[in-house]
C-alpha cells in the first residue's frame, strides 16, 4: 500500500511538472508569435484600450463588409476580399477574442454586443454607410443583429450559410447544442503547450489540413499560431458556449434586400427549414443554393458568393 502511494505521488508530481512546463511554454510562445507576426490590417480602437482588426482593400460604395464564422478569422477571406477589390471598397474584420483582435470586456460575449462592436469599428475606422454585410455561420447572426440594430446603415444583407438564431433548440441536440458543447469541452481541456509541441514536431496533421486550406500560403505561419494561442482557444470556447445557449426568433428585416447563400450538401435535415425561415425575414429576399459547396461555401465554392456580393452591389447601386 505504501509503494503504491509513492508511486501515484510520484506521477502527480510529474504530472504538475509537465503541466507547469507546458503553461509557460504556451505562455512565452505567444509573446514570441505578436512579435513575429503583425497585424496584416490596421487595429482601431473601439472604445477604452480595446482594439479590433479591420483589413480593408479597394475603393467605392456601398462598402462591402463581411463577419466570418465562429472562430473564423480574417485569413480565410482573403480571397474573396482579393476577388472583389475592383468592384467596391470590401472589409473583413476579426471580431473581439479572434485574429489580431483584444479580448472583449469580460461578461460581454452577446450577439447584440458583437453587433455594436461591428458599429464602433466602421465609425471609429471611417469606413462609411451604406454597408452591404455578408456573414458566415454564426457571423449571419451578428450581420443580422448589425442590420435590425443600425438599418440606417445597412442596404443590404448577404447571409453564407449562415446560423439560426434558434437553432440550438431547433436541431437535435447531437447536431445542435450538445455538439456545441463538446466542441467547446475539447478545445478546453486541450493542453496548448503539447499541441504546439506536437505542430513543431509535425505531429498535428489536422491542424496543418486546417491551415492549408483556410489561409493564403504566405500566412500559414500566422494562422498555425492563431490556432495555438491561448486566447482563440479562450475565444472559440466562449463562442460555441454562446451558439449552444442562443435561443431567438430572426429579426424581422422588412423589405431589406437579402440573399441567403444555402448549402446544398447538409447533413442536418432541419437546416433548409431554417434557410427558409432567414429568407423569409425580409420581403426582398432571394434564396440561393451553393450546389457543390458544404457548411464553408466561401472556401468550397468562393464563385458562389462572389457573386451573390456582387449582384448585391449592383442592386444597392441601382
Amino acid at each position: 500500500m505504501a509503494q503504491a502511494k509513492q508511486l501515484l505521488a510520484r506521477a502527480l508530481l510529474v504530472a504538475a511538472t509537465a503541466g507547469a512546463a507546458s503553461a509557460v511554454y504556451q505562455r512565452a510562445a505567444d509573446l514570441r508569435d505578436r512579435r513575429r507576426f503583425p497585424p496584416p490590417g490596421r487595429l482601431v480602437p473601439v472604445g477604452g484600450d480595446r482594439r479590433l482588426h479591420l483589413y480593408e482593400v479597394g475603393e467605392g460604395t456601398p462598402a462591402v463588409v463581411i463577419v466570418p464564422a465562429l472562430n473564423g478569422n480574417i485569413l480565410e477571406w482573403l480571397h474573396i476580399v482579393r476577388e472583389l477589390r475592383p468592384d467596391t471598397r470590401v472589409c473583413v474584420y476579426d471580431r473581439a477574442g479572434i485574429g489580431w483582435s483584444d479580448p472583449p470586456p469580460p461578461g460581454r460575449l452577446t450577439i447584440p454586443a458583437m453587433a455594436a462592436d461591428l458599429y464602433a469599428l466602421l465609425e471609429a475606422s471611417g469606413v462609411a454607410p451604406p454597408y452591404i454585410v455578408a456573414g458566415h455561420s454564426l457571423g449571419g447572426v451578428v450581420a443580422r443583429r448589425f442590420a435590425a440594430d443600425y438599418p440606417k446603415q445597412v442596404c443590404g444583407l448577404v447571409l453564407v450559410d449562415s446560423s439560426h438564431d434558434d437553432q440550438a433548440a431547433r436541431l437535435p441536440w447531437r447536431q445542435g447544442a450538445g455538439a456545441n458543447l463538446e466542441f467547446a469541452l475539447r478545445r478546453q481541456t486541450r493542453i496548448l503547450g503539447a499541441r504546439r509541441l506536437g505542430a513543431a514536431l509535425g505531429l498535428t496533421p489536422d491542424l496543418e489540413a486546417s491551415v492549408a486550406i483556410e489561409a493564403p500560403p504566405e500566412y500559414a505561419d500566422a494562422a498555425r499560431a492563431i490556432s495555438l494561442s491561448t486566447l482563440s482557444r479562450r475565444t472559440t470556447v466562449a463562442e460555441m458556449l454562446l451558439a449552444a445557449r442562443h435561443r431567438n426568433r430572426p429579426p424581422d428585416l422588412g423589405s431589406l434586400p437579402l440573399t441567403v447563400l444555402t448549402s446544398a450538401t447538409t447533413t442536418l435535415a432541419a437546416w433548409p427549414q431554417l434557410q427558409d425561415e432567414l429568407a423569409a425575414t425580409s420581403t426582398a429576399s432571394r434564396h440561393v443554393h451553393a450546389r457543390h459547396a458544404g457548411h464553408n461555401i466561401h472556401i468550397d465554392e468562393p464563385e458562389a458568393v462572389v457573386r451573390a456580393i456582387r449582384d448585391m452591389i449592383d442592386l444597392c447601386r441601382s
